[in-house]
């Protein structure tokens, strides 16, 4: 048999394989782990078998991330003994089996004696169930906390001192105004607080969150709920979606930005007694917003403002408004309300349409239809634009298909020369329902 007379190295270089899975061995410690924290660790935990090289490179990941079948099986493994990272980054914990509720607090301990920073907690429990351990409440490390305890009532055992803590989120959690009282009262530096479907609030008072900037409240999808008082005279930046009955707007002086959309379905039918309901905190709200500068309405916000049941819902003088952007198609309806806006907004130099619709197919339209609509469209954007005088930019966000229609590209150039002082710009990007 004859000898192979090639070097190792030579061999390595014959095989594209070799070299490449050499090349990812040879990396630094720091770099493989930094790789591991983008999957779950129940993954991460099974590259310890690739070969000794990994055995314990996942140990010291600064990211851990468990379900409730990989929770059981690290308390089988003694995973948490295994662990051994002097710093944790972040931890991402999700279950809705109660046989978990001591792996969970175990891990929360574990993370918290890490000096964990981000901590994601996901507890979809079906009932009044879990508790958070005493130590949960007093952390010095906690920057970025997220809670989501389905069904489960958050009431701190004793008094909270989250120092670091910049940005807080519930979900789905039962908070009265007294527990969310205490929660922030530990948290001197909170910057960012969003609540996602609580319940039991009554009354939001943020007056001693004095770095607060941004508040996001999105309402629980039931009319069962009473309203809810917001009193911010801190925030900055403003996001309300859902219910427009489950929320009122008290002192929020300092407001720059305002997001603002009202699911249709979370609206009581029309009738005489729900019409009062309706318009009142509607043209409240609405004058609440008049020093704002910049403002978005989403879709069915606006579709609430234009229901002929309701005779106009008056809108004040928004006198510092500089940038305006509605999710919404351009009907005729719908342009009756914009023009309102727009009347109202005499500074308003930046508006935003967003008309691709969400809910309809137009792929089944027929090219003449297309270019009906498409004649539709620019006598409308004409209209508006009549309406504006100081506007600077208008950004009009379309279906791809209107571009191809016969007369799309005369339209922008007609509206572009008879408009020069207004930058007339069409997209086909869509409105990501985030935005909104």
């Amino acid at each position: 048999m004859r000898k192979c007379k090639r070097t190792a190295a030579e061999c390595v270089d014959r095989h594209p394989k070799v070299r490449q899975k050499d090349a990812i061995n040879s990396l630094p410690d720091e770099i493989l782990q930094h790789i591991l924290c983008f999957i779950p660790t129940k993954l991460a935990v099974t590259t310890s078998l690739l070969s000794s090289r990994w055995r314990h490179v996942w140990c010291r990941t600064p990211s851990i991330s468990l379900e409730s079948s990989a929770l059981r099986a690290a308390s089988r493994m003694q995973t948490q003994y295994r662990y051994t990272a002097p710093k944790m980054m972040s931890l991402h914990l999700l279950t809705g089996s109660k046989d978990n509720v001591k792996h969970v607090n175990r891990w929360i301990e574990l993370a918290m004696s890490r000096r964990v920073e981000k901590m994601d907690l996901e507890l979809q429990f079906k009932s009044d169930y879990y508790e958070f351990p005493h130590f949960f409440y007093i952390n010095s490390s906690f920057k970025e906390l997220r809670v989501e305890v389905r069904f489960t009532s958050v009431v701190p055992s004793c008094f909270v001192a989250w120092t670091s803590l910049k940005k807080l989120s519930f979900r789905s959690c039962k908070l009265s105004d007294n527990s969310i009282a205490m929660i922030l009262s530990g948290c001197p530096i909170l910057e960012f607080l969003k609540l996602d479907g609580c319940v039991d609030l009554h009354d939001l008072k943020l007056s001693n969150a004095l770095r607060l900037r941004t508040l996001q409240v999105f309402g629980p999808r039931s009319l069962s709920q009473s309203p809810v008082k917001i009193v911010a005279p801190h925030v900055r930046c403003l996001k309300l979606r859902n219910s427009l009955i489950l929320c009122t707007l008290g002192d929020i002086s300092s407001l720059a930005e305002a997001k603002l959309n009202i699911s249709a379905h979370a609206l009581p039918s029309i009738n005489p007694v729900s019409l009062g309901v309706m318009v009142v905190p509607m043209a409240e709200m609405l004058e609440k917003l008049h020093n704002v500068e910049n403002l978005t309405f989403g879709r069915d916000f606006l579709k609430n403002l234009s229901r002929p049941e309701l005779g106009g819902v008056p809108f004040p003088k928004f006198k510092r408004i500089k940038a305006l952007a509605l999710d919404t198609p351009l009907s005729a309806d719908m342009c009756v309300i914009i023009e309102k806006l727009l009347q109202q907004s005499p500074g308003l130099k930046t508006l935003t349409i967003h008309t691709r619709s969400h809910n309809t197919k137009p792929a089944l339209w027929k090219t003449s239809r297309w270019e009906a609509e498409l004649k539709h469209i620019a006598t409308r954007i004409e209209s508006l634009l009549k309406k504006t005088k100081a506007l600077e930019e208008m950004v009009v966000q379309l279906d791809d298909r209107y571009f191809k229609a016969i007369g799309f590209e005369e339209m922008a150039q007609t509206l572009s020369r008879n408009y020069k002082n207004v930058s007339i710009v069409f997209s086909t990007k869509p409105a990501a329902i985030e935005e909104w």
